[in-house]
């Protein structure tokens, strides 16, 4: 450590509530403001808690791969986040991830996935078909809240098989959404007391009870056989054994994993698609080309695994939307020793906040970075690109376990809904990006839909 590292610019901040009403007001312009006048590294203090907010992929780099084993999962931010997810796979740390990391592993196998395809592809054909009413009424609606039922859908077919029984996944999904909604504010409140009141907290626990009754259900059926057809997830992870000591996954540790499951497939999968609709809608020249390639690869038949290859135009416009709208716009760790990044000091203690956001907008990494522009995602203009410029899904030994899940399925859905529709924006309708747990659109994300 050289004795004369840095310490970071802070940004201006009042006491108790820090900057934390300009960062509400400005949401992600303010993120953008504050890197453009203080640089890549800065401290921000949001009242609950001090963070050392880093920007650019090199320190993604070192924070999540070259000196991982310095920075953990802890602070109010994640405590929050486990009252609802509890020990699931992302939020353990060192032996009990690495022995529950093998464990998980074989489910996510690319052979496993392959053998998902057909019923995801059913699953979409499913939602799809009951779209056809807003395409042949022409009128406006929300295609946000619909890509929630959608990947809901796609994901218990993919997770349960036929283990959901009537009204559950709606049921789940609703508990689930206010739950997601209401994390970022719990992890605000995470170090009040308990008896003091709190506007929802009530109401998100009750949708906890509800996840876990659902989910309990859901693995008692699963344990008695009687969904078991071997090739949903739920299935492997039953019946997955530890090769050290013989055992199944504990009842808790099914819960955890599977509630964690269910919220990395639903929102931010539903998140990424609603704003790929958005742009579809926005930028119909790039529909175009996406109809172009998938008229070329399928025609008019279903796609496949093999196909997605293939369709690198509609995946680019995918990974588009991811980075442009970063539904995971940031991550925490907490520093274990002192360390330094770039010239400034990282005290130990400190908790670092690596905005993905703003490393999906840097303008070092991304020329021109608020321009809407698949073809930044071709090989010729990859090359030499920084590993971490794209981190949607972390990066690391840490990277997470469901990211060729969500990618496949979030492809298949976008070729899917080529064949099938045109979409076109609704004037007078913003897209507004809010700040919860993930990034979604604020009032939603409205278009007009017709059939092809």
């Amino acid at each position: 450590m050289r004795s004369k590292s840095l310490i970071p610019p802070k940004v201006p901040s009042y006491p108790l509530v820090g900057s934390s009403p300009a960062l509400l007001r400005g949401k992600f312009g303010f993120l953008r403001e504050t890197r453009e006048k203080y640089g890549d590294v800065f401290e921000l203090d949001l009242g609950f808690a001090v963070f050392t907010v880093v920007c650019h992929p090199r320190h993604a780099q070192h924070l999540l791969v070259d000196n991982t084993r310095n920075y953990v999962k802890s602070g109010p931010l994640w405590d929050g986040i486990r009252t609802l997810l509890g020990d699931g796979l992302p939020f353990v740390e060192g032996d009990v991830w690495k022995r529950n990391r093998l464990l998980m592993q074989p489910a996510f196998h690319r052979q496993r996935l392959i053998g998902l395809v057909d019923g995801m592809v059913d699953a979409i054909d499913e939602v799809f078909d009951d779209w056809a009413g807003w395409a042949q009424a022409g009128e406006p609606f929300d295609i946000g809240a619909a890509c929630n039922r959608l990947t809901m859908h796609v994901l218990v077919r993919a997770l349960f098989g036929t283990g959901m029984q009537p009204g559950e996944p709606e049921r789940i999904g609703e508990a689930f959404d206010y739950a997601i909604r209401y994390m970022m504010i719990g992890s605000l409140s995470t170090r009040w007391p308990q008896w003091l009141p709190m506007p929802g907290r009530a109401r998100y626990h009750r949708a906890i009870r509800k996840i876990d009754e659902i989910v309990r259900h859901i693995v008692d059926r699963g344990r008695q056989g009687l969904d078991q057809d071997g090739a949903h997830l739920l299935a492997l992870l039953l019946n997955t054994v530890d090769a050290d000591t013989g055992e199944r996954m504990t009842d808790r540790q099914l819960r955890d994993e599977t509630v964690t499951l269910f919220a990395a497939g639903y929102e931010t999968t539903a998140v990424t698609l609603s704003f790929a609709f958005h742009l579809m809608a926005q930028y119909p020249e790039a529909a175009q080309r996406m109809r172009d390639e998938v008229d070329t690869v399928l025609g008019r038949r279903r796609p496949g695994f093999g196909d997605l290859a293939a369709l690198p135009y509609t995946r680019n416009v995918l990974l588009e939307a991811v980075r442009l709208y970063s539904p995971a716009y940031y991550l925490t760790r907490t520093a274990v020793g002192e360390d330094e990044i770039d010239g400034f000091r990282i005290p130990a203690g400190r908790q670092v906040l690596i905005a993905t956001y703003l490393i999906h907008h840097h303008p070092e990494v991304w020329p021109d970075p608020l321009r809407f522009d698949p073809d930044r995602f071709t090989p010729q203009r990859s090359e030499g690109r920084h590993k971490q410029a794209l981190m949607a899904f972390g990066a690391g030994q840490r990277q997470c376990i469901g990211k060729e899940f969500a990618l496949t399925e979030a492809h298949l859905v976008l070729a899917r809904a080529v064949q099938r529709y045109i979409l076109a924006p609704v004037p007078g309708r913003e897209n507004q990006v809010g700040m919860a747990a993930s990034a979604r659109a604020k009032d939603g994300v409205w278009v007009r839909m017709r059939h092809r």
